[in-house]
């Protein structure tokens, strides 16, 4: 802007200048050439017509150079406001306000009209420019917004928006039937795969894609674009990448939303419980272990399935809270059932993966055992795979300590993740868990062969190996037959309150369980 003004200030300096030199001169020049009184008048009203006229030919080139500038400056801001400046598309402003002329239009108008929002969120893009810059995030970026311009919005029926970054929206006019959502979904899915297909980049894309339309979604531009996004966010759930919002997505987000308030306190309200699923050796089916399950018996909903309120209180961070409270719970009846069972019976107790980077839980495990003063051979924390590919922290030395001080660890799931065993030999652990889902396909020979192979490695490596889900007496057999150590499933026992294991326990071990 400064180069733009210079021009301005020249013909202002340039007409100050002219005008003291005419101020000065011309009347005394005048004086010098004019004798005659009438010409002399003469001369000063020419004079003045001729001031008049350089004044207006400054006039005019001031104005215009200096209205050139506010036009140009105008169209810059209008730029910047309305228009992403890594893709040139129409931005998030100029989306809205969009929307709520069409929405407007219909309203006052009563024109019955629908329009579609296409969500297209590229996830892991983000992944790409933390590993190889922001650069070659925002070059994907630009290459995939040429391409959805030119060959998805390349008609009047279709507007593409750029929402945030590594988001986009498409507005399509005059929609049809849920197969055409499908179709269009489907193209647009194909080219940006096809990228990866080609070869033309090296880094695969995680499309998922919500669908909304108006009225049926919603009567507002906030109420669509929320539809169209929590439609995109079910893609994960679903395992698709195209997904139509429906009111049941609304219920289910607001159940959830519910669930993550009253999680809050419902260690406060005491809702929480351990559950108790017995592990047997192989040898005799005689009950050797335990291991805590917690559950949460909501005042409203009854039981809520750990799988969905886990997952919650992993995204919420909750699960440090909870995951304290089952260990001390944990800790209090393992006292209990040391004292009566005389170290017979061990317990295992789940650790998440945010556990794992919480600095103070070593701590908080050390104050336990000064506290209740349990064997520590009978108290073993169960971790799953994910913990290890994590990138928050050091699981490893979190468990090194753990093992330090005398405690025991298993590695749960173990076949369903990216565990080797080139891998678990790094591994403080003491204890190999088979998930269920190789159990599962005991009659499939290969299946056979790699479990055999996984347990015969495992005692080799100086590992106690459990098998998980067993459900039927041929799986036991098959199991016993293969010398796997330990058992645990729904043949034998299911996760039991507390009540109902007392009495277990005493039949199990001829005593009269009174705690």
């Amino acid at each position: 802007m400064k180069r733009k003004s210079r021009p301005i200030k020249n013909i202002v300096l340039s007409y100050f200048i002219f005008g003291i030199l005419w101020i000065l001169f011309s009347d005394t020049l005048a004086g010098y050439m004019i004798n005659d009184l009438n010409y002399y008048q003469s001369f000063q009203s020419i004079k003045g017509i001729i001031f008049i006229a350089v004044t207006g030919i400054f006039l005019y080139f001031l104005l215009k150079t200096n209205l050139k500038e506010i036009t140009e400056k105008e169209q810059e801001l209008y730029q910047q406001a309305y228009f992403d400046n890594l893709t040139s598309l129409p931005n998030k402003r100029s989306l809205y306000q969009d929307l709520s002329s069409k929405i407007e239009h219909s309203q006052n108008n009563r024109v019955q009209f629908s329009f579609a929002i296409f969500y297209l969120d590229l996830s892991n893009i983000d992944n790409l420019t933390e590993i190889r810059g922001y650069t070659q995030g925002s070059d994907l970026i630009k290459k995939i917004a040429k391409i959805l311009k030119n060959d998805i919005c390349n008609d009047q029926d279709c507007k593409l928006y750029s929402y945030n970054y590594n988001k986009f929206i498409l507005v399509y006019n005059n929609p049809g039937k849920n197969i055409v959502y499908q179709e269009e979904a489907n193209k647009i899915t194909d080219i940006i795969n096809n990228l990866w297909n080609r070869g033309e980049i090296d880094y695969y894309i995680d499309l998922k894609i919500g669908v909304s339309t108006y009225p049926d979604s919603g009567r507002d531009v906030e109420t669509l674009i929320s539809a169209a996004q929590l439609a995109a966010s079910k893609c994960d759930t679903e395992n698709k990448e195209f997904q139509i919002y429906n009111h049941y997505m609304f219920l289910d987000k607001l159940e959830l939303e519910n669930l993550k308030r009253d999680l809050r306190t419902a260690i406060k309200k005491e809702e929480f419980e351990l559950y108790y699923q017995p592990k047997l050796r192989c040898s005799d089916h005689k009950i050797c272990g335990l291991e805590a399950l917690i559950r949460w018996q909501h005042p409203d909903r009854g039981m809520v399935s750990p799988y969905k309120f886990i997952k919650l209180a992993e995204e919420t961070g909750l699960i440090i809270e909870i995951g304290d409270w089952v260990l001390e719970q944990a800790f209090k009846q393992l006292l209990k059932w040391q004292q009566k069972y005389e170290d017979q019976i061990s317990l295992s107790v789940n650790l998440s993966p945010l556990e794992l980077y919480d600095e103070h839980k070593i701590k908080k495990i050390k104050k336990l055992q000064q506290q209740y003063q349990i064997n520590k051979d009978l108290l073993e924390f169960e971790i799953t795979e994910n913990v290890l590919l994590d990138n928050r922290g050091d699981p490893l030395q979190i468990l090194k300590q753990l093992k330090r001080l005398g405690f025991s660890i298993a590695l749960d799931d173990f076949g369903i993740g990216y565990s080797s065993f080139s891998y678990l030999s790094r591994l403080p652990i003491d204890t190999l868990k088979i998930d269920k889902s190789f159990i599962d396909q005991l009659n499939d020979q290969k299946n056979m062969i790699l479990i055999d192979s996984i347990i015969n490695l495992s005692h080799k490596m100086k590992l106690e190996v459990i098998a998980e889900g067993i459900e039927t007496a041929d799986q036991l057999k098959t199991m016993s037959d293969l010398n796997c150590d330990q058992i645990q499933g729904y043949y034998f026992y299911r996760p039991l309150p507390l009540s109902e294991l007392k009495v277990i326990l005493a039949e199990e071990f001829k005593t009269t369980e009174t705690s």
